[in-house]
């Protein structure tokens, strides 16, 4: 059982204050520490909905008034990664967060296959650690600043930073945000940069955050497309019977966003291309829809997030069929149809529709069932895809992983090892490098790949450099503590560094 709690701060990340825990404590084994914060072997495993909130509370010391729901909903991504999804899927994933079931929740919240992607690293505001540091003496890791598409800090108008802590790593590891991670120094004049797009980024900023502060009606996903239709007739983007007018929409949706702040949202589009997202988001489907896009339509629409999920009443299509009386013989035409579908065999309706030209328009407009019944739908072949080139795309990667290494040796701060793992997260990609047609690429990961003792050199030569330019005394414990190899008494590592300070 946990003797202590750190106090939790206000819109701090659940993962700040693990970490925060950790460091009070004191537990230098990562496994030592999750036995004893979850009181099981398993940990987090999705950085934004973690597990085992029951274990942990059950953990806490016996005065604590924390409950499990006060923590997901104050201190996770669950209301905001939820706020679109269905009722029983948000509660399928609030009792996996609760239970702790070992359950994919990156998948079952749909953000596998999302077009947007949250960042690789944790984002901070410069001001906000300053601020925070000189009032409590520490500072945290805020939820709304790891948003997809929050690109400033609401309160200070400056631009978030990424820093180096990793946010897509199946191991994670609990690193507080202290002055060594966020760098509160290189706050100067950056609120210069895209400042022309605070205006519009502070209205997603600020619906973003009431979807954190509410505990929003979850609605069905047919509701939320109705509703945009109907919003969208008001607007005279859709008929009276709810049919978008898709090109129109388009036009006025990229003229209300500049090209430049969609494709900072990761939302720019292609008006010619009939699959692009913004198609695809306002039809009846099972696409994913990420929270960040429906923010956006939202916006364009003029609609408050308060507005919306609030109403209870939606209209969406109608069809209002008017109802004739045929003139001609129904067994006549049927018999007319069938000997063009059988002198015309395996072409489309569209073509049918040609040859049978007022024929058609009868059958369909009188006898529509049985239409339907016989007529045959032409179904067009899938081309084959494009042979890889795969002597191509090796040299293309070898050059990629290359630079990554080049991009991880160079990077400020503590030393970064060099394994394929952190090529790959440099690259932005995780599966794609590991194909074992990408000989050259593989061959060049593995010749790169530093052994535990090589980047050990490497950390001691890094640290003895900060303390020379710091003006402090080199000495062996110093160099020890600061590259990061804790207080412990180890021999083999005092003469390693010591030998590398004579040298």
């Amino acid at each position: 059982m946990m003797n202590c709690f750190p106090i939790l701060y206000d819109d701090e990340l659940f993962y700040s204050v693990v970490a925060r825990y950790r460091r009070m404590c004191g537990i230098i084994s990562k496994r030592s520490f999750i036995n004893d914060f979850y009181n099981t072997s398993l940990g987090q495993t999705f950085m934004y909905l973690p597990l085992h909130f029951k274990s942990i509370v059950g953990n806490m010391p016996p005065t604590s008034k924390i409950t499990e729901n006060y923590l997901i909903k104050n201190h996770t991504f669950y209301p905001y990664i939820t706020s679109f999804l269905s009722p029983k899927k948000s509660i399928e994933i609030y009792n996996t967060m609760f239970e702790g079931r070992r359950e994919n929740l990156f998948i079952k919240s749909g953000l596998s296959g999302a077009k947007v992607k949250f960042s690789n690293y944790l984002k901070y505001c410069p001001q906000c650690c300053k601020e925070d540091i000189d009032r409590d003496g520490e500072t945290y890791w805020r939820r709304l600043h790891q948003i997809p598409g929050v690109l400033y800090c609401k309160k200070h108008k400056s631009l978030l930073i990424e820093s180096r802590v990793v946010t897509n790593d199946n191991t994670i590891d609990y690193i507080c945000a202290d002055e060594d991670i966020c760098k509160i120094s290189i706050c100067e004049d950056i609120e210069e940069k895209s400042k022309s797009f605070f205006s519009i980024n502070s209205k997603y900023i600020e619906e973003t955050e009431y979807l954190f502060n509410n505990n929003v009606q979850r609605k069905e996903l047919d509701f939320i497309i109705d509703f945009y239709i109907d919003k969208l007739r008001e607007r005279k983007l859709a008929s009276s019977n709810g049919n978008i007018y898709m090109k129109e929409f388009q036009k006025e949706f990229g003229d209300y966003y500049s090209k430049e702040y969609l494709k900072l949202m990761q939302s720019n589009f292609d008006v010619d291309d009939e699959t692009n997202w913004l198609r695809l988001f306002v039809r009846k489907n099972n696409k994913n829809r990420s929270v960040l896009r429906h923010l956006l339509i939202m916006e364009f629409l003029d609609v408050k997030l308060q507005e919306f999920f609030k109403c209870n009443i939606v209209i969406g299509k109608s069809y209002k069929r008017k109802v004739h009386s045929p003139i001609f013989s129904l067994k006549q035409k049927r018999k007319e149809w069938l000997k063009i579908i059988e002198d015309n065999p395996s072409i489309p309706r569209s073509e049918l529709k040609r040859i049978g030209k007022g024929l058609h328009t009868y059958i369909y407009k009188y006898d529509r069932e049985w239409y339907e019944k016989v007529t045959p739908r032409y179904i067009k072949r899938k081309e084959k895809e494009a042979v890889v080139d795969w002597n191509k795309r090796d040299e293309e990667c070898l050059d990629m992983v290359k630079n990554a290494v080049k991009m991880l040796l160079s990077k400020p701060g503590k030393p970064i090892r060099i394994r394929s793992s952190s090529i790959r997260r440099e690259c932005g990609e995780t599966r794609y490098l590991n194909n074992k047609k990408l000989i050259k690429t593989q061959v060049y990961i593995d010749s790169a790949t530093e052994d535990i003792n090589s980047f050990r050199v490497r950390k001691i030569r890094w640290a003895i450099k900060e303390i020379i330019d710091k003006d402090i005394m080199v000495t062996p414990y110093k160099v020890q503590l600061y590259a990061g190899f804790g207080g412990m008494n180890n021999k083999e590592l005092r003469e390693q560094i010591e030998k590398i300070i004579d040298n």
